[in-house]
């Protein structure tokens, strides 16, 4: 007989709520609110029904840690808010156990999405330019190219959501 225990049932919905702000970014480039605060909303829950000990007071610590540089990202220009919370509220189920592991995959991730990204822009130039009555200077060829890096964020807490369902 097939059993579900409850934390896996809310590592499930951790993991959902990371592919709703993934998508949510890829597609609107903005990750709604209520995604980084169901993350948060549903941390105590698995820290009340984990099997194993959770280390929920340096994972606090930890979520701070990522949302205090983001912020000051944020108001510099370089981040967008929405990443910063999705940050924070992934890096808390993280915790000092899991956040390296999350910030490599994170990083490997938004280098491949960076390059993919460049690949599309640099296509997308090239078609202009072979085109003979399209000039350079069109908007679409010079329009910036934002990165949805919120699909990368969701990737480096998937590798921790699987972590935390595989024991």
């Amino acid at each position: 007989m097939f059993h579900v225990s409850p934390e896996k049932v809310t590592i499930l919905c951790f993991l959902g709520l990371l592919a709703w702000g993934a998508c949510s970014d890829a597609i609107e480039f903005k990750i709604p609110n209520s995604a980084s605060f169901g993350l948060v909303a549903l941390y105590p829950l698995f820290v009340l029904i984990s099997p194993i000990r959770v280390d929920w007071p340096w994972a606090i610590v930890i979520a701070i840690g990522t949302f205090l540089p983001g912020v000051f990202l944020f108001a510099s220009g370089y981040v967008g808010g929405g990443d910063v919370k999705f940050l924070s509220a992934a890096s808390l189920w993280a915790g000092p156990a899991l956040i390296l592991p999350m910030l490599v995959a994170m990083s490997l991730a938004g280098g491949l999405l960076a390059l993919f990204i460049w690949g599309a822009h640099w296509l997308r130039r090239y078609r202009l330019a072979s085109c003979g009555d399209i000039s350079l200077t069109t908007a679409e060829y010079a329009a910036p190219h934002r990165l949805p890096y919120g699909v990368a964020i969701a990737a480096g807490a998937g590798l921790v959501g699987l972590r935390l369902m595989t024991g």
